[in-house]
């Protein structure tokens, strides 16, 4: 019988970034500097693993100070009241070899919704310690609205500066950090249950 293994992101090699609809430069591209997470991997029933995510939400970067600023006030996700964002799966459904569909909950702004990330391994190595490193990547997109980030101008020749949909693009590089783990002894950190 295989352990469930424990993994962590290599946030120093991975990078979470996003994207959405904006009138007037096109389209906005921003990354989050600072998040983190883990994985505990069932090889016998890779449906049933578990993948957590935290996100620093004061750590958006669109490449304007004064854009960044106005993310993180009160009027968009209101990072004094609402720190952090996570994710918890809930299944992982295999597609075919090598691409699988992520279900979870992902916690932003203070409400919770069900999210799907499609997600496919990239490559896989041992590292000089011989610690076996694996890359994923993911992609999904989200409602703003639906977590309650509803602020908007309108323009004056009709429609809105700023799309509804957000798209997330994620390159996670992860590291096997034990190769036998109980739930009941560790779980992954950022559980949204335990959020302020």
């Amino acid at each position: 019988m295989l352990g469930k293994e424990l993994w962590e992101i290599d946030s120093a090699s991975s990078q979470l970034g996003f994207s959405l609809r904006h009138i007037v430069v096109s389209e906005i591209h921003g990354r989050f500097a600072t998040w983190g997470g883990q994985m505990i991997f069932d090889p016998e029933n890779v449906d049933r693993s578990l993948i957590k995510v935290w996100i620093d939400a004061a750590s958006i970067d669109t490449g304007s100070v004064e854009r960044d600023a106005h993310l993180r006030s009160p009027e968009f996700l209101d990072v004094a009241r609402f720190p952090r964002a996570e994710f918890a799966s809930t299944g992982v459904t295999i597609r075919r070899d090598g691409e699988a569909v992520l279900s979870g909950r992902l916690r932003l702004h203070g409400i919770s919704r069900d999210v799907e990330v499609d997600v496919v391994t990239d490559r896989t190595w041992l590292d000089a310690n011989k610690r076996l490193h694996v890359v994923y990547l993911a992609h999904g997109e989200i409602d703003r609205q639906a977590f309650g980030l509803h602020w908007n101008q309108d323009l004056d020749v009709g429609g809105v500066v700023v799309g509804d949909t957000v798209e997330l693009e994620a390159r996670i590089e992860m590291v096997r950090t034990a190769d036998s783990v109980l739930l009941s002894e560790r779980q992954p950190e950022g559980d949204p249950a335990q959020a302020p």
